[in-house]
């Protein structure tokens, strides 16, 4: 038996073995990305970032968009970083929805507080009689 005729079937086996080891390398598909992004978005929405962040929000929701046409493409890389930029976006609009209500509700406050010393000041000093 010559050893040529014997690695022949051990260097196809390691062909094999490569070929589909490369095929299964493909990067995992978004999907957990795409959820949380999603779930950002919601969260952005029914917080009110509509009406305090609507461009943050329009953003994230492109990006999702954008990442959700990647992943039925099948690149899966670029659907990942645009779900993540959809995530991202969808936070910031929502911490700005946060500090936009938290600002309002300082000024209510503060309105009250002055509408307070204003009745105080009124009756601390009756007008003569």
């Amino acid at each position: 038996m010559n050893i040529r005729s014997m690695t022949f079937p051990g260097a196809a086996a390691l062909s094999a073995v490569l070929l589909l080891s490369a095929c299964s390398s493909q990067p995992p598909q978004a999907d957990a990305s795409l959820v949380r992004a999603k779930t950002a978005i919601d969260q952005a929405t029914l917080a009110g970032a509509g009406q305090y962040a609507p461009t943050d929000l329009n953003d994230a929701q492109s990006q999702l968009q954008g990442a959700v046409a990647a992943q039925a493409r099948g690149d899966y890389k670029q659907a990942r970083y645009q779900a993540e930029d959809a995530e991202v976006d969808a936070q910031l609009a929502l911490a700005r929805t946060q500090a936009g209500k938290s600002a309002e509700a300082a000024r209510q406050v503060q309105q009250g507080n002055r509408a307070l010393q204003t009745q105080v000041n009124q009756t601390s000093n009756p007008p003569p009689l």
